[in-house]
């Protein structure tokens, strides 16, 4: 058995019926959110058969304070950001 597999059956080893699209699946790679991280080889994702999906470990974005809103205005946008997480 080799070491690499491809992304899509990887995907179906992972998340069964609910597996991710294509396109979603090569988003998550880009991004990182396979751990070990996945390999472009060529024009394909490989990823090692014993990865798994552990999603976004930081927020895309970063809260940044408008000095127009009031500070429980700031607040609310911060926390709606950042999905809720307290930091």
């Amino acid at each position: 058995m080799s070491r690499l597999i491809s992304l899509h059956e990887w995907a179906i080893e992972e998340f069964g019926d609910a597996a991710p699209c294509k396109a979603t699946l090569s988003r998550y790679a880009k991004n990182g959110m396979i751990y070990p991280p996945a390999l472009k080889v060529g024009r394909s994702w490989m990823v090692e058969n014993d990865a798994r999906f552990v999603g976004l470990s930081e927020p895309l974005i970063s809260p940044t304070i408008n000095p127009a809103l009031s500070p429980a205005a700031n607040l609310l946008l911060k926390k709606i950001l950042m999905d809720g997480i307290n930091k």
